[in-house]
């Protein structure tokens, strides 16, 4: 008898710890789409493209990551992805977007620059999303990239006057020794013949 009540104590608790278990289901749903950019310049070989399925509904709070994939050696854009997603880890309320990152050797190349909301809300489970270039370089007309044989930066309006021996504001030193404030009268007064 007492061998009978302990096979049944141990399966009744062998039966318990199996219904405590939490298992975790597989994925039921998919966000998917396509990844590009706007620059005509390729990618290295070897890129990786990371796209994350987040949830950015608490404003005090860091995201939570609800699925992802990580491309490796992706070539060249298009890039089409697909994150698998438990239906069970979405919450109606809630705000879910999916963010890209394109790296090459630890090296961020391009990132998402704005939220592409998916899922809840009455936003689509397929997106078309544009990465931003990160750490372009900076364009040629950036004010002081135009400096003449002298260093004087044109885009700041700064002209070598010779009888001043500085770089100096026509306008201004007109009105500072009385000519006329005219590109004639400039040069005439810098070179000395006025």
């Amino acid at each position: 008898m007492v061998k009978r009540l302990k096979k049944m104590a141990v399966a009744s608790l062998t039966l318990m710890l199996a219904a405590c278990q939490t298992t975790k289901s597989e994925p039921t749903a998919t966000v998917r789409g396509e990844i590009t950019y706007r620059e005509r310049i390729a990618v290295p070989p070897g890129a990786q493209l990371e796209v994350q399925l987040l949830d950015v509904s608490r404003a005090d709070a860091p995201s939570e990551t609800i699925g992802g994939v990580t491309l490796s050696d992706i070539g060249q854009p298009p890039y089409p992805f697909e994150i698998a997603y438990r239906s069970e880890q979405i919450i109606e309320s809630h705000t879910y977007v999916v963010q890209a990152r394109l790296t090459h050797q630890g090296r961020l190349l391009f990132i998402t620059d704005q939220a592409y909301p998916v899922i809840t809300r009455g936003h689509p489970t397929e997106v078309q999303i544009v990465l931003k270039r990160v750490g372009a370089p900076p364009a040629a007309s950036t004010p002081g990239a135009d400096r003449d044989e002298h260093g004087c930066i044109r885009s700041a309006g700064y002209s070598w006057c010779a009888k001043e021996g500085k770089c100096v504001r026509p306008w201004e030193l007109a009105k500072e020794k009385g000519f006329a404030s005219t590109e004639e009268a400039f040069r005439a007064y810098c070179s000395g013949t006025q």
